[in-house]
C-alpha cells in the first residue's frame, strides 16, 4: 500500500518557527555565565593589588635623600620646623 500525503495548505510552515534556536540561546546563557564570572574574578582580585602596588610606590617615592656630601638632609629623629643641633 502507498502512503498517500495531503497537500499542504498554500503558506503552511513544515518547521516550527522556533526550530534551532534553543541552541543558539543555550550558548548565550553560557557565554553571558562565562563573562559574569571572569568580571567577578576580575574584581575582587584587582583591587588588592593595585593598592598595594600603589602603596609601594608611595613607599618608594617616600624614601630619605642623601646629600652629595653623604649626609642625611634630614634626621627621622628631629621634629619638624625644629632648628638643628
Amino acid at each position: 500500500m502507498t502512503y498517500v500525503s495531503s497537500p499542504q495548505a498554500p503558506g503552511g510552515m513544515t518547521v516550527p518557527l522556533l526550530f534551532g534556536w534553543q541552541h543558539i540561546l543555550a550558548v548565550l546563557l553560557v557565554l553571558v555565565a562565562v563573562a559574569v564570572v571572569f568580571l567577578l574574578i576580575g574584581a575582587t582580585g584587582a583591587g588588592g593589588n593595585e593598592r598595594s602596588e600603589w602603596q609601594a610606590w608611595l613607599d618608594a617615592r617616600a624614601g630619605r635623600r642623601a646629600d652629595p656630601a653623604g649626609e642625611p638632609l634630614d634626621d627621622p629623629a628631629e621634629p619638624v620646623g625644629s632648628e638643628p643641633r
